[in-house]
């Protein structure tokens, strides 16, 4: 059930990117009552998510599209506009895990990895922002991950792209601050969508509450995030972990 006050009614939301999480913030964000567009590059996903949004009555325009490249991602958001109007709320879920040992990473697996990560946010952001700063009114919500404050070995790669979503939302709080716009950064731990095999039991005894996080432990949270309640809230790094940043 939604509170009153967290409603998004009315609202248009830009859900992007292809995280087994994302069809579980869909369904959050729909039953709040927001209409979304769906940007990706795998139509499978897209199929799932608009399908939990059609659930609850709301509209869905899906839009593949290569989130790395500029054109696409500029089209992409031109399309939402022209099918669902002006957008209110951008969600970024575009991380992809990759471990490997730093000596054996490629260049081009460097580059990939930030390219999914770091650059398609940074294409999102721009691009949204751009009819938000207009309006002088808009949330953005990124999708991120507890390693963005902390290490883990032979995740460097991937470590530094998470690291760098943390510093581009400081930034760009304060960049937004007197316009109107809020900005914070989810930071999910160990999760486990549908279909997905649960953590080994050697992770598990790591998470305080012993278990892997559900899509619905997002849910309520970005949808807070995503509502006009959170008009006092910017630049904040939220992490949905289980506890484990707790441990030295």
């Amino acid at each position: 059930m939604i509170l009153e006050e967290f409603k998004l009614e009315g609202k248009v939301a830009l859900l992007a990117g292809d995280n087994p999480l994302g069809p579980g913030l869909a369904s959050a964000l729909a039953e709040a009552g927001a209409d979304l567009a769906l940007v990706g590059g795998d139509a499978g996903v897209l199929e799932t998510e608009a399908a939990e949004v059609r659930r609850w009555g709301r509209k869905a325009v899906l839009v593949p599209a290569d989130l790395a490249r500029g054109r696409a991602v500029a089209a992409a958001v031109k399309k939402a506009l022209s099918q669902l109007g002006p957008i209110d709320i951008l969600v970024t879920n575009t991380a992809q895990g990759f471990a490997k040992p730093l000596g054996t990473v490629t260049e081009r697996e460097w580059n990939r990895v930030l390219e999914a990560n770091l650059k398609s946010v940074f294409l999102l952001t721009r691009e949204v922002s751009r009819t938000m700063l207009e309006r002088r009114k808009g949330r953005v919500v990124i999708i991120a991950s507890a390693l963005s404050v902390r290490g883990l070995p032979n995740s460097a790669v991937y470590c530094a792209s998470m690291a760098a979503l943390h510093g581009l939302t400081d930034a760009l709080a304060l960049e937004w601050a007197q316009v109107g716009i809020r900005i914070n950064l989810v930071g999910p731990g160990w999760f486990q969508a549908p279909g997905q095999e649960p953590p080994p039991e050697q992770v598990l005894r790591w998470i305080p509450l012993r278990r892997a996080g559900k899509p619905e432990d997002l849910g309520a949270l970005v949808v807070y995030l995503a509502s006009d309640s959170c008009d006092y809230m910017t630049g904040k790094a939220i992490f949905v972990d289980g506890g484990v940043l707790c441990r030295i």
